[in-house]
């Protein structure tokens, strides 16, 4: 027991709701637990991406907020990690270094979050680092897949990072994918025209169908260990979580949260009533909060 739950107690009537479905915890949390989770959108979209990482040198991904940029990043690295496992052939690997770039406010502490990444020692100065990278043709056999979230949230000079991130692209076996909200990568990539000349892929996250949002909140359960997901998420509640979210799956699995906390409040299934009711408490809370 953590000393949270020792001192403010566990949530037992969530908890015994949840159990007797067969989960463990909130399916519907935003992380992305588990590569098996992940719900395909776009098939041929992620495919370029894919290929950018074999064949590719510089990759961009943009799409609204909660439009799922970050977590198809995190499965693109699951998936080459996996594929790492399988692979004996150091040639045929690729090695993904996953990066938050609003962390990081110039270029060089993005070079230091790449070694960092590569498990090196990231203390030494710039010119060796580099040095490091520079060479990794030479010295590895491996191609190395760089991969930026949130590039244009970061607090860097846009054009000290454009030039870093174009030198970087020129050398081989080395692939660059950066993602961001559309109209903010638009904005830096224009201060940075060098770079964006190297581009060769470009992929836009579109909102999710019904189909897939299906797919996506019904992976959610199953990988918890949900049993009779259909009875737990009923067509209705369904139906009233596409239209509350539009298809945007952040927003959907927040508005799914709220409903499975509210269902076990009132020990009911996911319907239209329990989406509705626990997603007007959740805003009415948000601004009694504000006015506070």
């Amino acid at each position: 027991m953590t000393t949270f739950e020792k001192k403010i107690g566990r949530d037992r009537l969530f908890e015994s709701y949840i159990w007797s479905w067969g989960l463990q915890e909130d399916p519907f949390k935003l992380e992305l637990p588990s590569t098996e989770a992940f719900a395909p959108f776009q098939p041929r979209d992620l495919r370029k991406l894919k290929r950018l990482f074999t064949e590719g040198k510089v990759g961009v991904l943009t799409g609204g907020l909660g439009t799922g940029k970050t977590t198809v990043c995190e499965f693109l690295v699951a998936s080459l990690k996996e594929e790492n496992l399988n692979e004996s052939d150091p040639s045929k690997q690729i090695i993904p270094i996953f990066i938050h770039g609003a962390a990081y406010k110039s270029a060089d502490e993005l070079l230091r979050a790449i070694i960092l990444g590569l498990e090196m020692d990231a203390s030494k100065n710039r010119e060796s680092l580099f040095e490091f990278l520079r060479r990794w043709p030479q010295e590895h056999q491996e191609r190395l897949a760089i991969i930026i979230d949130d590039l244009p949230e970061s607090g860097a000079d846009a054009l000290e990072v454009g030039e870093f991130l174009r030198v970087l692209a020129d050398i081989p076996n080395i692939s660059i994918l950066i993602n961001g909200e559309f109209k903010k990568m638009q904005r830096f990539l224009a201060k940075v025209p060098a770079l964006a000349d190297r581009i060769q892929t470009k992929i836009r996250l579109k909102p999710m169908t019904k189909k897939n949002l299906k797919e996506l909140l019904e992976l959610r359960l199953k990988n918890a260990g949900c049993i009779c997901y259909n009875d737990l998420l009923t067509p209705n509640g369904f139906k009233s979580l596409y239209k509350l979210s539009k298809g945007v799956p952040r927003l959907a699995l927040k508005a799914a949260s709220n409903a499975i906390h509210y269902a076990a409040e009132t020990d009911s299934p996911i319907d239209a009533r329990v989406v509705k009711r626990a997603n007007k408490r959740s805003i009415l809370k948000r601004i009694f909060s504000f006015l506070t």
